[in-house]
């Protein structure tokens, strides 16, 4: 896969670092134009990776899904206990990462910008899939789902605000949004960085929880989780999926929790890496009378 330097970083050095920090989200401050750019890199950048860089599909476009268990200890055994009509699944691909919560959906509306993913159905529920926007408006009336979930999604849209904003909009009062999202730069992303795309960079942990209030959630759970070592380790002993285990999930979120006061959005000494690299948050989209106080 090809790599080039990124054309939409900031000039504004004071901007720059900002980003760079995680004060800041590179992207949000983009115009129109510099946001359709991005929306071009990445509209298949996840399934050029899948697919070639990592070698996981097959002939079908079949993929081997890794986050079976992280997702149900930190998100979908909570969710499984309810029960939901429609369920907006961003940037799903096949759906392999929704479809556990299928015995409790009714449909589902996945936004997923490469069609080779596309489907008539996931788990064995109806499902719709579309397009996303460039600026990333949902085509759904207000308050028309009661379920969102974003696994590894957000952190590859340069207006996360404006995308949280429509999710908002969108949901039921009470409905619930599932996010999980790494949350540090994942390096530099002024220069290539093999095994990502153009312009993917993590969302900073306080920027995230900010944003939500701002938006009329409330935050019901946030954990820390991915600890950077641990995952490097596991793989060097040949545990290729290390978040398909469950055992290993559970330790994973202990020591990523021990190491917590370590997190920074700014990677760039061997320190500072030995943290959670990931965060899970479970959303409640407030009532317009929560919102008035």
């Amino acid at each position: 896969m090809q790599l080039h330097v990124n054309s939409l970083v900031s000039e504004d050095s004071k901007l720059l670092e900002e980003q760079l920090s995680g004060r800041q989200l590179y992207g949000e401050s983009l115009e129109y134009d510099q946001i359709k750019e991005w929306y071009e890199q990445e509209e298949a950048g996840y399934f050029d990776l899948v697919e070639n860089y990592y070698g996981l599909t097959d002939t079908e476009f079949q993929y081997d899904y890794a986050y079976q268990a992280l997702n149900h200890f930190h998100a979908l055994g909570a969710l499984l206990r309810r029960r939901f009509n429609y369920c907006v699944a961003l940037g799903c691909a096949a759906g392999y990462d929704v479809a556990p919560l299928a015995p409790v959906v009714d449909r589902f509306l996945a936004i997923e910008p490469s069609e080779k993913w596309w489907r008539t159905e996931i788990g064995g529920k109806p499902a719709r899939y579309v397009k996303p926007s460039v600026l990333g408006d949902i085509d759904l009336e207000e308050k028309a789902a009661d379920l969102v979930i974003s696994f590894g999604v957000l952190h590859h849209i340069p207006n996360v605000s404006h995308v949280v904003a429509e999710i908002a909009r969108i949901l039921r009062p009470n409905g619930l949004f599932a996010v999980r999202e790494p949350i540090s730069w994942m390096g530099d992303w002024r220069r290539p960085r093999p095994g990502l795309t153009a312009n993917e960079r993590g969302l900073p942990i306080q920027w995230f929880d900010d944003l939500a209030r701002e938006k009329g959630f409330r935050i019901i759970r946030r954990r820390v989780c991915m600890l950077t070592p641990m995952t490097i380790i596991m793989k060097k002993f040949g545990v290729s999926r290390p978040f398909a285990s469950m055992p290993i999930t559970v330790l994973d979120w202990l020591l990523s929790e021990l190491l917590r006061w370590n997190v920074h959005y700014r990677r760039d000494r061997f320190t500072r890496k030995i943290a959670p690299g990931s965060a899970f948050w479970l959303l409640e989209r407030r009532s317009s009378n929560d919102n008035k106080l």
